[in-house]
């Protein structure tokens, strides 16, 4: 490059840089503001987009770290392999449920899952020893598990083993009592056996996840039997005590406690409605109350049909009356006629009702 090029390009770089300085002389404050807020407002957009990809890094993290790791194998009878041998008959066509949680050390979540297994081998007891079904139990578990699930599960089933054994014995006590005293023995009385056996013999944390439901349902049960058959009691206490029984239950049973109670009291009021004059309308208003549209509509539609269906019962049932009290008659011509007044009002499905239908109606007439 020659000196006169040089020369010409160093006057171009100091006309730029000069030109630049003008621009920035001559801008407003609020221009150069407005830049240095966009800048500052970039910067802080990026920093928090960087925060937050490194929180939702984090959240991804610590999920992979607590979520429960599932193990699960669902083991058909024909591809089940043991140095035990074949499982017993009684289970071919069955699947082994093996489904078992762990935390994120690796250790045993105690769920029902657990139970499940145990007493799909349990349920052969009577075709192998115990022995041997324990000995399946404990190859299963040994097999589908590493440590420190594994020996915790072992544990599991040692507790529940025992259980059994227990609830086993008191079970025969409970019996030879029973026969020595003449009397039955209650519900309420077997709960409460078949409670302390649970309690006593497993953890706090296997009998919840176990039994706690159970025996909150059976508790609930043991307590209606004991209102109902308490003749100190109006219906008006039975009730509320009914209500404050309910209260054992798990949520879950308690919706579907409180669902029966709405459905049993709107029958109770559509039947008094029906009976005052109400038009289907009235009724369908009243279902709507409690189920949603299309719920109601359905309701409607089966109404429809069982009224269709008890005029054509009415108007058979009055013609076979007819034919039955006509002397002039004979058995088999009798027959024949009720049989065509069958045909030309009902289906071959419905038919089939008839004869038991009549027996119902025959004995109520008779009465």
């Amino acid at each position: 490059m020659n000196m006169n090029s040089k020369k010409t390009l160093g006057l171009l770089s100091l006309a730029s840089i000069s030109l630049l300085l003008l621009a920035y002389l001559y801008s407003s404050p609020e221009t150069i503001q407005e830049a240095t807020e966009q800048a500052s407002s970039e910067h802080q957009d990026q920093t928090q987009n960087q925060q937050a990809l490194r929180a939702e890094s984090n959240d991804s993290e610590e999920t992979q770290i607590t979520a429960p790791k599932l193990v699960t194998s669902n083991i058909p009878f024909e591809n089940y392999s043991s140095r035990l041998g074949p499982l017993p008959r009684s289970l071919r066509g069955t699947r082994i449920p093996v489904a078992f949680e762990l935390d994120s050390n690796g250790h045993l979540i105690v769920t029902s899952s657990i139970k499940s297994v145990i007493e799909y081998f349990l349920s052969a007891t009577g075709e192998e020893p115990l022995e041997t079904i324990i000995g399946r139990i404990e190859e299963l578990l040994t097999k589908q598990l590493e440590e420190p699930a594994r020996s915790e599960a072992l544990e599991v089933l040692a507790e529940y083993i025992n259980y059994k054994t227990a609830l086993i014995d008191l079970e025969k006590n409970l019996a030879d009592n029973t026969q020595l005293s003449g009397q039955g023995s209650d519900y309420l009385t077997m709960f409460q056996y078949r409670r302390e056996a649970r309690m006593n013999n497993l953890s706090p944390e296997v009998y919840d996840a176990f039994f706690a439901d159970e025996d909150k349902a059976d508790r609930y049960t043991a307590d209606l039997l004991e209102i109902r058959k308490n003749s100190d009691l109006n219906d008006e206490e039975k009730s509320a005590l009914y209500l404050a029984a309910e209260q054992q239950l798990p949520a879950s049973e308690q919706v579907i406690r409180q669902a029966e109670r709405a459905r049993e009291s709107l029958n109770a009021d559509i039947q008094t409605a029906r009976e005052a004059g109400a038009s289907n309308e009235q009724v369908f208003q009243m279902r709507t109350e409690v189920y949603d549209f299309e719920t109601a509509t359905r309701f409607a539609e089966a109404d429809k049909k069982q009224a269709e269906w008890d005029a054509r019962f009415q108007i058979y049932r009055l013609e076979r009356a007819n034919i039955l009290s006509n002397e002039g008659l004979s058995d088999v011509d009798k027959t024949n006629e009720i049989y065509t007044v069958q045909t030309s009002l009902f289906t071959q499905n419905e038919q089939r009702r008839l004869a038991t239908l009549d027996t119902i109606h025959d004995n109520k007439a008779q009465l």
